[in-house]
């Protein structure tokens, strides 16, 4: 078996690239330029103008440049304003330069509206002292809501930056959905009040600065209103929705509307979940328990064979624990009490959950197919709960009171519909549904490529976890059920097929030990990401488990934070049918309890990684350091334990929810405190 990379091929070449970054070096100069001549221009009353013409003329001129500004950046954003853009950077760089260029071409308009207006010399109002002082701090803060509505708008593109950064590390630009958070909470069009607001608090006023503050306001009022029906053709009924919930331009204006509980139409299943996984079959569980009729879509045909995810904490087993299920998992799988943590000096310590809290005093191993398997058995004992496999969902609609999914049976090859007056998606890392909801996320590579193997035969490591972190690379090993052992080597390079004892021969090199290439029973390449969603929530469907949010695998956080999302979702989902609560609320309260807890998890999980895959002497010389004399025996020793556990991950379980307000929605008593899980 031959040694093969992934496909690396450059899409751009090293021309393209440096032209691509002259272009951003030049559109960012003229950007700052703007922005300081625009600041001090309307500062001063549009007092500053280098030309000096008068009477008819100069107000003729004026007009033009202003009209110049308002047509010309609405027909820039129009496909003939993009078309034209494309053909201002040479050697095709004009489509992947489309963001860099808007910003510069923005830039210049604006560059030319202060720059050549012709100042009246006229001044009606000029405050000075206290008045003075006061405006101009109204001034500032017009541009600082400014530059906070642009970063919750995406900088990337607010700034040009986009369209080079990506060119120069060679990769295609990727835009983002549009924005739903932030001050994109409370108005649709943030950017453009700002921008009146700061027209309005200029402290110096000229017949100039009314004039043009006068014209500039009309234009931040309407042209929004071609913008949103662009985005409309873009977005669909996801940014409908947004323009239904969120005022254009003045916040509270409007009274936001809630989501109808009742269905307008039948429905196949009160609740249908996207996907099969272990998230999924778990939220299917806790609503089947609860008697809500519960349709479960998955995509495959059978269960996936081979282990994934395997770590299980003791927040998640206390979970298992409301369906009784937490002894038959504890039973089948390997209690890992200490992890040992080798350096490139030799042992550096050791992480205990001997001292945990709580009954559950270990993590536990576990194959994924096992808890699934698991899983599975109990959906059977839920007659409200039905599992379609083979079936993938196309398209989805949220009309009135209910999401209405098109889908296809690869078995088949029909196309059928479910309707159902909620959804949930639970489709994993590649979301679909999340696709469909045009919900905005974050990403991020990693930079770190892993090799993995499960073996026959424990290599007289027992039931400890070990962690060898060297100058060449981390190893990682974990026990499995049944006399196995999951090894896990770090890669320089993404690896798609290694060869016949690829992770044996690295093992070997960097921690001494001999493992038989015969007893490998398979193994799988990845390369860790990270991806945060701006929310769990759009309308009638939520997001659970790796739809909602992706983070490195290395520690097993994942799938333990996908269970306390279904354990919230089943919560939220059997309050709304059941007890009649407010959807809307409760979905909100969701997307921001799990976002935070999520957010937590995968910070934990990247720090955790980014040391462990530190490589070179003197760097492996500092990590050792660290664990051996801060981590494992310093001011963080006790914490440890628990911190790799998950037991401080904020609202770890519904439990430990500490929003007074959303446990109140929900109905819950007074939350718990400390770890004890």
């Amino acid at each position: 078996m031959l040694l093969r990379k992934f496909d690396q091929m450059s899409p751009y070449t090293t021309k393209q690239r440096w032209m691509a970054l002259v272009y951003g070096v030049v559109g960012h100069l003229i950007f700052a330029a703007s922005l300081v001549v625009m600041f001090l221009s309307l500062y001063r009353g549009l007092s500053l103008g280098w030309v000096h013409l008068h009477g008819a003329t100069a107000w003729s001129i004026n007009f033009l440049l202003l009209a110049q500004f308002a047509i010309g950046h609405s027909w820039l954003l129009s496909d003939r304003g993009r078309r034209f853009m494309s053909h201002l950077a040479p050697w095709g760089l004009g489509k992947p330069l489309a963001s860099t260029l808007f910003a510069a071409l923005a830039s210049i308009q604006l560059l030319l509206l202060f720059v050549f207006w012709s100042p009246s010399e006229v001044l009606w109002s000029a405050p000075e002292g206290w008045m003075r002082i006061t405006m101009t701090g109204l001034y500032l803060s017009s541009w600082l809501v400014l530059m906070k509505a642009m970063m919750d708008a995406g900088l990337e593109i607010q700034l040009g930056y986009l369209g080079w950064t990506s060119v120069w590390k060679n990769r295609e630009p990727v835009y983002k959905s549009f924005a739903r958070t932030g001050l994109f909470k409370y108005v649709r069009q943030p950017i453009y009040l700002a921008f009146a607001l700061i027209l309005w608090s200029a402290p110096t006023w000229t017949p100039d600065h009314f004039v043009l503050a006068v014209l500039l306001t009309a234009y931040c009022l309407v042209a929004p209103v071609i913008k949103e029906k662009r985005y409309r053709r873009w977005y669909g009924d996801a940014f409908a929705r947004y323009q239904s919930r969120v005022p254009y331009w003045f916040p509270g204006f409007k009274k936001r509307l809630r989501v109808k509980e009742g269905p307008v139409e039948p429905t196949d299943h009160e609740v249908v979940i996207i996907g099969g996984g272990p998230v999924g079959l778990l939220l299917a569980c806790l609503l089947g328990k609860r008697g809500v009729n519960v349709g479960v879509l998955e995509m495959r045909t059978e269960r996936l064979q081979w282990s994934q995810a395997i770590g299980i904490t003791p927040p998640a087993l206390e979970i298992l624990s409301k369906l009784n299920l937490a002894d038959e998992f504890v039973a089948r799988g390997v209690q890992i009490r200490d992890c040992q943590v080798h350096g490139e000096s030799g042992s550096v310590g050791c992480v205990s959950f001997r001292h945990l809290k709580g009954r559950h005093r270990y993590v536990l191993s576990l194959p994924q197919m096992i808890t699934m398997e698991i899983l599975e058995a109990e959906v059977a004992r839920h007659p409200s709960v039905t599992i379609r496999r083979g079936v993938e969902v196309i398209s989805k609609k949220q009309i009135g009171g209910g999401v209405t999914l098109q889908c296809r049976d690869s078995r088949t090859e029909t196309l059928l519909t479910t309707r159902s007056s909620y959804a949930v998606g639970c489709d994993g890392s590649r979301s679909r549904i999340r696709e469909m909801l045009k919900i905005r996320t974050h990403s991020k590579l990693y930079g770190c490529h892993f090799v993995m193997g499960d073996f026959q035969g424990d290599s007289g490591l027992g039931d400890e976890a070990h962690l060898f972190f060297t100058a060449e690379g981390a190893v990682e090993s974990f026990p499995l059920p049944d006399q196995k052992r999951r090894w896990i080597v770090q890669t320089e390079e993404p690896l798609m097929n290694p060869p016949t004892g690829f992770i044996n021969q690295l093992v070997k090199q960097r921690t001494g030990l001999t493992l038989d290439a015969g007893a490998q029973l398979n193994h799988n390449a990845f390369s860790p990401r990270r991806l945060d969603c701006e929310t769990f929530h759009d309308g009638r469907v939520l997001l659970c488990g790796d739809a909602a949010h992706v983070m490195s695998p290395i520690g097993g956080q994942g799938m333990n934070t996908g269970f306390a999302d279904a354990e919230f979702a089943a919560e939220v989902l059997h309050a709304v049918l059941r007890e009649g609560r407010e959807a809307e609320s409760l979905f909100a309260a969701y997307s921001r309890i799990r976002r935070r807890a999520a957010n937590h998890a995968a910070t934990r999980a990247a720090l955790g990684m980014g040391l462990g895959v530190w490589t070179g002497h003197w760097r492996s010389l500092v990590r050792d350091f660290l664990f051996r004399y801060l981590i494992f025996s310093g001011p963080f020793a006790n914490h440890a334990g628990p911190w790799f556990a998950m037991q401080s991950i904020p609202a770890v379980t519904l439990e430990y929810v500490s929003c007074a307000q959303s446990r109140r929605l929900l109905g819950l008593g007074n939350p718990r405190t400390g770890v004890e899980v």
